[in-house]
Parts: C-alpha cells; structure tokens; sequence
C-alpha cells in the first residue's frame, strides 16, 4: 500500500535529510535538559546511580540454548534485556546530570552489547540455516529485537556521542560497524526474512518497527 500512495521520488523529497534530523536535544544543548523538573530529572539520576559499576554479566552459550533443550526463553532474555534497560538509564542519567559520572559505565555496556554473538533474542535464532542453537555469526538474523538493539545503540550516539568520544574515539566507529554488519547490510542484500512479506508470506507486525 505505501509503494502505491508513496514513489521513490515523492518519498526522497519528505524524507527528512540526515543532517537535518534532530527530533531531541543532545546531551550539549543544555537548556531543554536543565530545564526539565527537578524531581523528574532526580528520579532519572537516581535510576542511573543504581547502574553504576555494573557487572554486565555475560551471556553464556547455555543460555541460548535454553530454548532448544527446554523451551525457556526467559532465562537469556533477563540478561539481555537487563543489559539494555541498564544503558537506557545510564544514558538519560547522564544527560540529566552531564558531569560525566555514567559514562565509564555506559562505555561498558555499549562494548559488551557490541561483544555479543547475536542481537535477538534465543527464540528467533532458528531463522539462520543452522537452525536453533548457539547463534551463527557468520549469518546475521535480523529479527525485532536485533533491530530495537540497533535503534537503542543509534539514540546512544545520538545522544551523547561526543562524550563518548571523550573516553575513546573507538567507541562510536565499533557501533556503527555492528549496526552495518548486523542489520544494514543484510537488510540490503537479503529479502528472505519472514517479516518481510516476500516470497509469499504476509507482512508481520514486525516490519514497520525492524525498518
């Protein structure tokens, strides 16, 4: 349906350009963050405090296989999505606060996300011609959660990527080669994904927020 209502050309020219694109302040325009209630911004500082020094427990190969050998899901996700909520409120807390404080941390999370094998979640890795399992890193599956991985990523630099670069200017380049590597390229060079709508299957609730 967006094909028909939308061409290619109509769409290069309401798209908004990259440069141009600048739905919230950065961590540098201070005034709208300072401006944000006290007790609002206190509550998001004191969310941030209790992630500080945090351990980033690893995801072990166990783990994924859960599902394959009992069904549980559960035990991989409270890793991985703990791992996430924790940069979430280490983020915002820094930019509330911008002193500096969170940002050894979120380093840390940010570099253990980038570590991992895979971005999804252990249900979906059945995807890949392996099948379900361990994850094949040589064949990466983009599914919703591989790409709420990326889009979470992508807000982080956006964000406060120059304080990030202020502790190595390593951390930024290494997010946008895991974001290529993991969902750009192949979104560009496969179309056999289920949530696609190829190869007669129905698009799924899955495509608007992946893409």
């Amino acid at each position: 349906m967006l094909s028909q209502k939308f061409s290619e050309e109509k769409l290069r020219n309401i798209l908004t350009k990259k440069d141009k694109w600048h739905p919230y302040p950065t961590i540098e325009e201070r005034d709208d963050w300072d401006a944000i209630r006290e007790s609002i911004r206190n509550a998001h500082i004191t969310r941030g405090e209790k992630m500080l020094s945090c351990e980033w427990p690893t995801i072990l190969a166990v783990r994924f296989l859960d599902f394959v050998r009992t069904g549980n899901r559960s035990k991989f996700e409270q890793v991985s999505m703990g791992r996430r909520g924790a940069i979430v409120s280490l983020v915002i807390a820094e930019c509330m606060e911008n002193k500096g404080r969170f940002l050894d941390d979120i380093v840390n999370g940010v570099w253990a996300i980038c570590e991992e094998s895979f971005w999804g979640v252990s249900a979906h890795i059945g995807a890949q011609k392996a099948g379900s399992g361990l994850p094949d890193v040589t064949e990466p599956i983009v599914d919703l959660f591989a790409a709420e991985t990326s889009s979470l990523l992508s807000w982080v630099v956006y964000l406060i990527g120059s304080k990030l670069d202020a502790v190595s200017k390593l951390v930024v380049p290494r997010i946008e080669l895991e974001i290529d590597r993991r969902i750009l390229t192949p979104l560009i060079e496969r179309d056999d994904f289920g949530w696609m709508g190829f190869g007669g299957q129905s698009v799924n609730n899955w495509n608007p927020w992946i893409c």
